[in-house]
């Protein structure tokens, strides 16, 4: 396919082919593949349906990065790198059902000193450190 395209744009630099037409083109097909993509179902196994702690409304999205609400107007997100240690999904269901996760060893600090927490929700549905 790249190949096809370089062809395209060496004969609209020769002049032979129209720009407008290849943008088009271009337009078309990525149209065609993203609606392709988006309809996609990719299935998780053992990913809990969790709601929201802020809207209470809706279930979770929770991917590899980040948990977050689908709804725009809640906006509530999570990262799910924390202090280089990645939230298990054991650590998140106890995240957002009992707003603390279990304690949480070999999270590094700004300064690289290793330390052990649990993470708390807050009440504002912010996250914070309870340390032993």
């Amino acid at each position: 396919m790249t190949a096809e395209w370089e062809m395209a744009l060496d004969q609209i630099e020769k002049g032979s082919l129209n720009k407008d037409h290849f943008i088009n083109d271009i337009q078309i097909y990525t149209s065609e593949i993203t609606q392709e993509l988006l309809s996609l179902s990719v299935t998780q196994e053992n990913i809990p349906e969790l709601k929201c702690p802020k809207c209470q409304q809706h279930h979770l999205i929770i991917k590899d990065k980040f948990i977050k609400c689908p709804d725009e107007h809640c906006n509530w997100i999570l990262c799910r790198i924390v202090c280089g240690v990645q939230l298990s999904i054991n650590d998140i269901t106890s995240l957002i059902k009992k707003r603390k996760t279990p304690l949480i060893k070999s999270m590094k600090s700004k300064n690289g000193k290793k330390f052990q927490a649990y993470i708390i929700l807050k009440n504002d549905t912010t996250t914070g450190f309870q340390f032993d």
